[in-house]
């Protein structure tokens, strides 16, 4: 029988900022949830992670119903130790650029926190979507919204579920309460929504390439083994598709991109190595590919915040142009 791993904590992000996080329910109520049709509203729930000024309390990592979805028999994660505060004061003195991430069908929206803490410690705010019912979602009072999605994404939700993020940031940025939930004052003030990124895996990497063509607001995008990447649309905003070794691009999709695009792949990786079960995971090739995690994560961190330091706060940067030396496991494809 093979023995839980009890407690582990996520790698250290590498920035001079303390993340700090907040979750908040929002509620759309112009448009029915497409899994339950008698219900005429779509509600999701949202972490907003923003550079910290102190204060606040250790931040848990996931809920109970989704622990419960993502946990494995080598590993428990509702004991995982994160370098996030709850509730934090927002760290002002300057507009911060907005990132909104999408996950895999089936993955908690925080099942990426070691990215997500990464680029918070950074300077961004990075905005987490679960989109409701394609995973359990945790709900204030204890209430968990189970999963109903078996086997593919509904990719028109999600997109419309990003569209609600950006109304509900609009308001927030605007002074108004977006949400349920008690937001650290100043929050909305340090938001640029003129520098908008997005950026997701598995399914959402489709998200991101879609939302991007349908919203000109979003700026930049990273897809992370993307898959299924959507059949039609095109735009001339950057984006960086950066997968695992096995991926797949489809040439059309490709083509149809006409501004600044780069492919990447990480060697010896699995669309899995994207995930937090890369650094949490005891090392296993065959789930997760022979690179070893600090590497993979390392070099995932760097090339995500390369890109979007380069398209959304204009930072110079040659990793595109080649192999960084630190980071050989990552070859440009085109």
């Amino acid at each position: 029988m093979t023995s839980v791993i009890t407690k582990r904590a996520l790698p250290r992000p590498s920035g001079p900022h303390t993340p700090g996080r907040v979750a908040l329910r929002l509620v759309d109520w112009s448009r029915p949830d497409p899994w339950v049709p008698d219900q005429p509203f779509r509600e999701l729930m949202v972490s907003l992670w923003y550079p910290s000024a102190g204060g606040g309390r250790p931040a848990r990592y996931l809920g109970q119903g989704a622990a419960a979805t993502a946990s494995t028999d080598d590993l428990d994660l509702t004991a995982i130790d994160l370098h996030s505060v709850d509730g934090a004061a927002v760290l002002r003195g300057e507009k911060r650029p907005v990132l909104v991430f999408s996950p895999d069908l089936g993955s908690p929206r925080d099942f990426h926190t070691s990215l997500v803490e990464d680029l918070t410690s950074h300077g961004y705010v990075v905005v987490t979507i679960d989109h409701t019912y394609e995973t359990a979602v945790d709900f204030p009072g204890g209430r968990i919204a189970g999963r109903r999605a078996a086997k593919q994404a509904h990719l028109e939700a999600r997109v419309e579920d990003v569209q609600t993020v950006l109304a509900k940031l609009t308001s927030l940025a605007e002074g108004r309460i977006p949400g349920d939930g008690v937001l650290p004052p100043w929050l909305g003030s340090v938001l640029d929504l003129g520098r908008l990124g997005v950026f997701g895996h598995g399914a959402g990497g489709g998200t991101t390439a879609e939302a991007m063509y349908r919203d000109i607001r979003l700026r930049a995008g990273v897809v992370l083994d993307g898959a299924p990447l959507p059949s039609t649309g095109g735009h001339d905003r950057p984006i960086l598709l950066l997968g695992s070794e096995g991926a797949q691009t489809p040439e059309a999709f490709w083509a149809r991109h006409r501004g600044w695009k780069r492919e990447l792949k990480v060697l010896g990786t699995t669309p899995l190595s994207f995930t937090d079960y890369e650094p949490l995971l005891p090392h296993d090739p065959a789930r997760l590919g022979p690179t070893s995690p600090g590497r993979v994560v390392t070099a995932t961190r760097t090339h995500l915040r390369a890109f979007f330091d380069l398209h959304l706060r204009r930072r110079a940067t040659r990793l595109f142009d080649g192999p960084l030396s630190r980071c050989p496991e990552v070859v440009v494809i085109r």
